[in-house]
């Protein structure tokens, strides 16, 4: 650990190993008390050792947002559960320096039988907030998470929306020396989503030192002033946001492209899709596409028996969940009211906006209104868009710039 320069967060050689089997906090181990109170085991769970963390070096300079990204797995939230003393580390040495105040679980430390209003306290006290600052701060914690009228009704009663509002709006209003968040925010509506996401730019801006970890790519990119991306647990690239996030999709498109689509269907599936390929104009498959340009998406499939009244659904997502577009062959009126044999079904996007990041595309294939698909594909086929324009968000719209009454010098 380096001693010239002091570091609001620093790491050195930092390994965590989870014995599996073994709990870190009573949460995690009371399934476990009561698969053996009722003499009950997982058959075949493995024993033995896991390492979410190898190794791992970084620091955090003053007033700086690092943003960490990486697949499911990758020892991200590990490593603030070990800032935040949530869990310690196996090996190596980790400081923190300054208040701390972590968005990890938001609503993690409420007593359910309190109401809103005594667990505004609570949460601030276990925050590092004295009682009188809690109170001279309480109008506007209130006014944030937009709760008034659930403050006397117990937590256990909230929704998990309403756990987030409250939680999020305590922590805050601390004015933390380091803010750790998390993959916290994805639970409440967009408007309170956008309202956070200022409030964390407002704390940044005014010199907090953060961690950000989210799915969400763009905004990594908006928010963050560098990057570390996590592979198994260890440190695989650092650098500006938009070289990891772009080396990031690198890792999962090679990852995809070994990977086997998982589909629903069996061999005696009335329905199967054969295959699912993702073309350009020329009919070459494609990995990478510039923003705007056609895409074609074919399906071979095989029928087993007649399909009565049958819809195929085609979704675009992007791979934090967003759901970019979804049609089905019912608005088009593309299939027959019968369906046999085998065929290629072909969905066309002449110009698909996208801006860039990485998607799938998922199929699921419906008969006679029936919601549960006859068959499905939901991973193994993703792309990346690209674009030169210098331009944020999930799509492209055609715009243009005017302006009257401007003398030249």
């Amino acid at each position: 650990m380096s001693t010239t320069t002091k570091h609001p967060i620093e790491l050195a050689n930092v390994w965590k190993r989870y014995q599996i089997g073994s709990h870190d906090s009573l949460r995690d181990a009371l399934p476990g008390l009561l698969r053996r109170w009722t003499r009950r085991t997982d058959a075949g769970t493995p024993e033995g050792e896991f390492w979410a963390l190898s190794d791992v070096s970084f620091h955090v300079r003053q007033g700086e947002t690092l943003g960490i990204v990486g697949s499911n797995g990758a020892g991200k939230s590990t490593i603030l559960k070990l800032l935040s003393r949530i869990t310690t580390q196996t090996k190596g040495a980790l400081r923190v320096h300054g208040l701390l105040a972590a968005l990890i679980e938001l609503g993690g430390g409420f007593h359910p039988d309190l109401t809103g209003e005594e667990n505004i306290y609570l949460q601030g006290t276990m925050l590092g907030l004295r009682h009188r600052e809690i109170r001279r701060l309480y109008d506007s914690i209130v006014a944030f998470s937009e709760l008034e009228k659930f403050l006397k009704t117990p937590v256990k009663r909230y929704s998990s929306g309403m756990v987030v509002r409250l939680g999020f709006a305590v922590a805050a209003h601390v004015h933390p020396d380091v803010l750790l968040i998390d993959e916290v925010l994805a639970v409440g509506d967009l408007a309170f989503q956008q309202k956070c996401f200022r409030r964390i730019d407002e704390l940044r801006q005014a010199g907090t030192t953060m961690i950000f970890i989210s799915h969400n790519l763009e905004a990594v990119q908006k928010l963050c002033d560098r990057v570390l991306l996590l592979k198994e647990g260890r440190v695989i690239g650092e650098g500006t946001p938009a070289e990891m996030i772009r080396r990031y999709h690198d890792d999962v498109s090679m990852r995809t492209a070994r990977t086997t689509p998982v589909s629903t269907a069996t061999a005696e599936s009335a329905f199967q899709i054969d295959e699912i390929a993702l073309r350009d104009s020329s009919g070459n498959t494609l990995e990478t596409l510039e923003s705007g340009t056609p895409l074609r998406v074919e399906m071979a499939f095989t029928t087993r028996r007649l399909i009565r009244q049958p819809v195929v659904r085609v979704a675009i997502e992007r791979l934090d969940g967003l759901l970019c577009h979804a049609t089905t062959t019912r608005s088009d009126h593309t299939l027959p009211e019968v369906l046999t044999g085998a065929g290629t079904l072909t969905l066309e996007y002449p110009s698909l906006n996208l801006l860039p990041n990485l998607y799938q595309v998922t199929v699921e294939v419906f008969e006679e209104g029936n919601p549960i698909p006859l068959a499905a594909v939901r991973q193994g086929h993703c792309f990346q868009i690209t674009t030169d324009h210098h331009e944020q968000g999930a799509v492209h719209l055609d715009h243009h710039w005017t302006m009257n009454g401007h003398q030249a010098a």
